[in-house]
């Protein structure tokens, strides 16, 4: 069974990943800071100074350069809410079509991003944005993870995979989970991830429906059933838990307090009283604190992400179909490919 693009990216990545961000409040100092891979740290740090370095995809923008300036490009708003870096700037935008003119970065970071692209013709098209806008002789580092993994490997390349709410604090706490001494992270993670058929050109495949559903019906049964509310697909699992009650009347200015609580507060004083506009607002804070609580204390609430995971030398490959780069580097590290490629002065090239 084939599934759109538009489904697979904004169910499976972009509306989780906001999801997630709403479980780490942005005002938590205490909480432990987003992974930083050391190799990025040292490319990031070996650029020149007063370089412009563009960060696709940088989710909370974590890295910065001493003497030059990051730009962080995310289409999250609610990651791009976390506590940023001085040097570093963010925007709200996709990878596909970056809103840069051309020849303009000197560097750029592409990491974990083309990953969460459910077909060949959207990863090349986000290289060629990234092409687009660097300048001739500039790098980009690339970071995808890897279908060849150190203790296995994936049964697809195209994959739910499962994240676990455990795996992080919520308000400084950690859930209490059931240590694993037979299975690594890793071995979890293949076992339980969900093959999928990625829109793609050719015929959709569906000899993955049998095994697919088994692991469906395994995951349904292991949670409350209140968890979950009807999946607009009958055959895919829901990408995040559901826990918010049924809209009200009120639902359409709820949704743009989201987006701008002052104007949402104008609205609503020409439907309902400032004493119900309260009530309203204690109300929310009430259950959003409530859900928290309740989300730090399950064992296992999962989170479905879409990867398309890489087989060696694929990215290579699509990096060069471009026509825009040449492979300087490639490296295999913690489960992900990584290569540096740096951009051709196409002109010289003709």
């Amino acid at each position: 069974m084939s599934v759109s693009h538009a489904s697979l990216e904004g169910e499976y990545v972009h509306n989780v990943y906001s999801r997630l961000a709403t479980y780490q409040p942005p005002d938590k100092p205490h909480l432990p800071s987003p992974r930083v891979w050391p190799k990025v740290t040292k490319f990031v740090e070996s650029q020149k100074d007063g370089c412009l370095i563009l960060d696709v995809g940088c989710g909370e923008a974590k890295y910065s350069h001493p003497t030059g300036h990051v730009i962080g490009i995310d289409s999250c708003p609610d990651i791009l809410l976390s506590p940023k870096q001085p040097s570093v700037d963010r925007i709200i935008a996709h990878a596909i079509s970056l809103p840069f003119r051309n020849n303009c970065a000197d560097a750029l970071l592409n990491v974990s991003v083309l990953h969460h692209l459910s077909t060949v013709k959207r990863r090349r098209k986000v290289l060629e944005e990234c092409g687009r806008v660097m300048k001739p002789g500039a790098q980009m580092l690339l970071y995808v993870w890897a279908f060849e993994q150190p203790n296995g490997s994936f049964n697809s390349q195209d994959l739910l995979v499962p994240w676990n709410l455990h795996e992080t604090s919520i308000n400084g706490r950690l859930p209490k989970v059931k240590f694993h001494k037979n299975s690594t992270k890793e071995q979890r993670i293949i076992e339980n991830s969900i093959s999928i058929s990625a829109p793609s050109e050719s015929p959709p495949n569906q000899t993955w429906l049998n095994s697919f559903m088994n692991k469906v019906s395994y995951v349904k049964n292991s949670l409350p059933s209140s968890i979950f509310s009807t999946s607009a697909s009958p055959s895919l699992p829901n990408a995040t838990p559901r826990f918010y009650p049924n809209a009200s009347k009120n639902s359409i200015i709820l949704g743009i307090k989201r987006w701008s609580p002052m104007l949402s507060r104008r609205l609503a004083s020409m439907i309902i009283s400032v004493e119900e506009q309260y009530a309203d607002e204690l109300t929310d804070q009430i259950m959003r604190d409530s859900v928290t609580e309740t989300m730090a204390t399950l064992r296992d609430v999962s989170f479905y992400r879409f990867y398309h995971v890489f087989k060696r030398g694929e990215l290579e490959e699509l990096i060069e179909s471009t026509g825009m780069f040449l492979i300087q580097q490639t490296t295999f590290e913690h489960g992900n490919w990584c290569v540096i490629a740096e951009k051709i002065d196409i002109q010289e090239g003709v």
